[in-house]
């Protein structure tokens, strides 16, 4: 079963995940791996949102930090995908 978005909130009555800290590109590639059930790899994102290999290593260990995606492989094969998928 996939959660919806609101799932992945954590406190009651917040509805907006920018309050919760991510930034727009974060809040994207969450509705996509939730919503549309994706797996991205650190080069998708990269591609994706056109940001360094570091800003996508940053933006998608804070969405791990937070609960919010798990990893899975190493190396290249890292993908990252919603917890609960």
């Amino acid at each position: 079963m996939i959660p919806n978005d609101l799932d992945l909130i954590p406190r009651a009555g917040v509805t907006d995940l920018r309050e919760l800290g991510l930034n727009e590109r974060q809040i994207e590639a969450l509705r996509l791996m939730v919503n549309e059930g994706r797996e991205l790899s650190n080069r998708d994102y990269r591609e994706m949102f056109n940001v360094s290999n570091a800003t996508a290593y940053t933006d998608l260990s804070q969405l791990m930090d937070l609960g919010y995606v798990k990893g899975a492989g190493k190396g290249r094969a890292r993908r990252y995908m919603a917890v609960g998928t």
